[in-house]
């Protein structure tokens, strides 16, 4: 408006100014007149450029106000829009199936991980028989102080957090029928020759999963590889990796008849539409003569005496040089395990029929003759199914298993011995039944309570060749010194499960328990879980009679209450 005025005051007068020359009278001189006429030429030129100039301003300004207004609304825009992203953040921002974010490389958008299952533990148990044990879990359960040592009459209470585990999924999909999974899984239950409970309770991390999986759907084909629970191990449902039915025990041994082993493994599976489902499982091998903690040497105990003779090399200190234990055994193997499963889901519970076939191998020369040495092998074999039954769905499950065979026992959690050396020196399978019946009951949200009972039983394999008893479960085998407390002079340090290995040389028959327990979340939310956990447990050995038993047999036993508080921040 001021420029329109400005200019409208220009115009007029110079209108005026024309007017009055046109109207003023003749000059004499046309020389004074042509000088007016040209200071009224320069005063509208001055004017005209003044009018630009103003216009020009004028434009300068209309544009910085749009520049400045459009600046303003995309601020609004952000800030409208960061406010909305606040309001939606999602309730589960803390569970772990959620991605990570990542600046990494393109692929990683594809890639699903979860670190779903770890947990942090604080637990403790209290013996009523010293096992000189973690506080997390029970050694194999065929590991009781007979009644000849100290740890019978001593008690034992100890706290760990060693259960505490560590788990890492990836899953992603190479197309919309084909799926790839990682899984990793670590817990601290191992103890380097450093560990100790006295001051840093710094124990070794163990691996206890490491595989990966493929899965076609438009084939009903999976497969997994890597270390994993073993196809002999209860499914829930199918049998693929990660439906295991394990016990729900606080105890890291779970229960005795419990049928598991975590090993390396290769398995195939095929489905038909997820109603059955039949896998093979080839599985790294391995062969347990030990029984009631005793180590892996030439004693009745362990079911390796020798017949006369003969000389046999059935297994070895393991190698550290070779990246084992040298403080523990390795078997000699020439093959692996071979598992097979047919599993139903009918629509009302799950169903499972197994195979087991192993080979035991062993080295044998007739004693004193040179370069005689030869492999004899024999064969074991289990037979066996599960049963997992919703008989009040969300309310109660009931569960059973059996495996029934020859050389099974390091299949199960009593870690029975699997063979013995038979009277031509080869490897011979002890005949074993081992069984698990359960139920977990939901009675309301957010608990679960248990109750386990199982047992593992073999049977007399024992042969007498020249005057020298061997095999397993021999009625000449020693048994006065087993139910007698040594009370030898001095200190008694370390004291052994069994103190008089002379005059008690007796095998396991049987080893059975009885565990209820409960779990109740006290806490479930955004930030994760909190559970707390009591157990209870009776375990019981009954040993074969031999030469000099007591009245009503041998029966070591142990009365064991676990407790437990864990914490899953990802599930």
């Amino acid at each position: 408006m001021v420029v329109k005025r400005r200019l409208g005051v220009l115009l007029a007068g110079t209108v005026l100014g024309t007017s009055f020359l046109i109207a003023a009278p003749a000059f004499a001189d046309d020389a004074q007149m042509q000088q007016q006429i040209n200071a009224m030429q320069r005063q509208l030129q001055t004017m005209q450029a003044q009018l630009a100039q103003t216009k020009k301003d004028a434009a300068a300004a209309q544009q910085q106000a749009s520049t400045a207004q459009q600046q303003a609304s995309t601020a609004q825009q952000q800030a409208s829009t960061a406010q909305q992203q606040v309001q939606n953040i999602p309730p589960n921002l803390y569970n772990a199936d959620l991605p990570i974010p990542t600046k990494g490389p393109a692929w990683f958008d594809t890639v699903h991980i979860s670190l779903a299952g770890t947990f942090i533990a604080a637990e403790g148990v209290f013996r009523a028989r010293n096992e000189i044990s973690s506080g997390a879990s029970d050694p194999p359960f065929g590991t009781i102080p007979f009644q000849n040592s100290p740890l019978w009459s001593e008690n034992e209470f100890r706290m760990s957090a060693q259960q505490s585990r560590i788990a890492f999924k990836a899953t992603g999909d190479i197309d919309p029928a084909q799926h790839l999974k990682g899984y990793f899984e670590m817990d601290f239950l191992g103890a380097a020759q450093t560990a100790n409970s006295r001051e840093s309770n710094s124990y070794t991390p163990r691996m206890r999963q490491a595989y990966f999986a493929y899965d076609n759907d438009n084939y009903h084909f999976h497969m997994s590889a890597g270390q994993e629970w073993s196809l002999l191990t209860q499914n829930r449902v199918g049998m693929l990796n990660g439906t295991e039915n394990t016990p729900l025990t606080i105890d890291a041994q779970y229960v005795v008849g419990f049928n598991w082993s975590r090993q390396p493994a290769i398995r195939f599976v095929e489905d038909w539409n997820q109603i059955a489902w039949f896998g093979v499982s080839v599985e790294s091998s391995q062969t347990a003569f030990a029984s009631n903690g005793a180590a892996v040497a030439g004693t009745p105990n362990t079911g390796l005496t020798v017949p006369p003779g003969l000389s046999v090399n059935a297994t070895n200190t393991c190698n550290a040089a070779g990246l084992l234990d040298s403080i523990t055994s390795c078997s000699n193997n020439i093959a692996p395990d071979v598992i097979e499963k047919f599993a139903l889901d009918p629509g009302w519970g799950h169903y499972e029929a197994l195979g087991l076939q192993r080979v035991f191998t062993d080295q044998i020369s007739p004693a004193g003759v040179l370069n005689q040495w030869s492999q004899k092998t024999t064969f074991g074999w289990g037979v066996g199914g599960n049963a997992l039954m919703p008989v009040w769905p969300k309310f109660i499950d009931l569960q059973g298993s059996v495996l029934y065979g020859q050389g099974i026992g390091r299949y199960a959690s009593s870690q029975l011995a699997d063979a013995t050396i038979g009277p031509n020196g080869q490897v011979l399978p002890i005949t074993a039944v081992q069984f698990l019946v359960g139920g977990v009951a939901h009675p309301f949200a957010g608990n679960d309570i248990y109750v386990y009972y199982g047992q593992e039983q073999t049977q007399r394999n024992a042969w007498t060749v020249g005057g020298v008893n061997g095999g397993w479960g021999n009625l000449a085998f020693a048994e006065s010194g087993c139910g007698n407390a040594a009370a030898a002079a001095g200190l008694i340090s370390p004291a052994a499960f069994n103190m008089a290995t002379a005059t008690c040389t007796a095998n396991i028959q049987r080893a059975q328990e009885l565990t209820v327990g409960f779990w109740q979340d006290v806490y479930k939310g955004d930030l994760g879980r909190v559970r707390f956990g009591v157990q209870y447990e009776f375990v019981q050995l009954d040993l074969f009679n031999g030469t000099g038993s007591v009245a009503g047999g041998l029966h070591p036993n142990n009365n064991i209450v676990f407790f437990s508080a864990r914490y899953y921040p990802f599930n």
